[in-house]
């Protein structure tokens, strides 16, 4: 039987959706299925890349591509349901049809996370032009009232909250901590401070007075980047960077406490990050803070095929 593939029209979304959340465990599929078509009713959640597979008037499949604002565009690969005819066939067909509507929109470069035993998901991007590119923890801490207090006894850091008058100093600082950093390195010449201060603006809910950009001896050494997430009661820290020349010198480890202090002192009850399973200064700062280890993640890479002909 034919297999048709279309972008999904908004009466088709909760279809396509419920299709796509099969894979979770059946008593969180009602909930994610409210919460996503709430947040595409309200506009911060675009389905404008949701596909539907149908084999006549069956919908066997489905899969999702969004394209964020700085070119970058996560992608949650085919779920196919057993009334298929071919599994096989409709999940590569979905793949085809899912990188052609990357390409379309333009994006830099497109990201899926699975988890590390999910061979033949990897298997199914791999022939479709994603590479594994790294290995993320996701930790998380709880916020107690304790560390709200002041525990250090160098004192605060000289710091600057963003701005637009400050921004271009942000970018700058990003790039500098990029140099020689452990933590995904397969961005190294793919993603400029400009474009990751536009991606790092899109996890949570960003708010200027969670963004530091750190100074000593009037150098700008580092920046500490959190964002709210109220739906679950948790501030992430999206990023955190120190420069080359400031390394070594326990800067770092004062940074991120301030981070968890003022985590803490917004009432907030978890702060979560990502970061490289390969970045192990990184890794031992976060352990030392109390952060533990609540997912492990495969990031599969792919480039659009407009940059890899440039």
């Amino acid at each position: 039987m034919t297999l048709k593939i279309s972008l999904v029209k908004p009466e088709q979304r909760a279809l396509a959706l419920r299709l796509l959340f099969a894979r979770f465990p059946l008593e969180e599929q009602p909930a994610r299925l409210d919460e996503a078509l709430r947040n595409a009713e309200r506009g911060s959640l675009n389905l404008d890349g949701l596909l539907l597979a149908e084999e006549g008037e069956k919908p066997v499949g489905a899969a999702l591509m969004m394209n964020q604002a700085d070119g970058v565009a996560l992608v949650w690969p085919p779920v196919i349901t057993c009334q298929t005819t071919d599994v096989a066939g409709a999940e590569h067909a979905l793949m085809a049809r899912l990188c052609k509507e990357i390409d379309s929109a333009g994006a830099k470069m497109s990201q899926c996370l699975l988890t590390p035993d999910d061979v033949t998901e990897t298997e199914l991007l791999q022939g479709h032009g994603f590479a594994h590119s790294a290995d993320m923890f996701f930790l998380a801490r709880a916020l107690t009232q304790s560390d709200c207090e002041k525990s250090s006894a160098d004192g605060e850091l000289e710091h600057e909250t963003f701005c637009e008058a400050n921004a271009d100093r942000y970018v700058l600082a990003i790039e500098q901590t990029y140099q020689g950093s452990l933590d995904c390195q397969f961005l190294n010449g793919q993603r400029s401070g400009f474009d990751a201060l536009a991606s790092h603006k899109l996890s949570g809910q960003f708010d200027p007075s969670g963004w530091r950009l750190y100074r000593q001896n009037s150098e700008d050494l580092g920046v500490l980047l959190m964002n709210e997430h109220p739906d679950q009661d948790a501030i992430e820290l999206v990023y955190f960077g120190i420069a080359p020349k400031f390394r070594g010198q326990g800067l770092g480890r004062r940074i991120l406490a301030e981070g968890v202090r003022t985590a803490a002192t917004s009432g907030r009850s978890v702060m979560f990050l990502a970061v490289d399973c390969g970045n192990s200064y990184a890794n031992a700062l976060y352990s030392e803070l109390g952060f533990a280890e609540l997912a492990r993640r495969r990031v599969m890479i792919r480039c659009s095929s407009n940059l890899a002909r440039k």
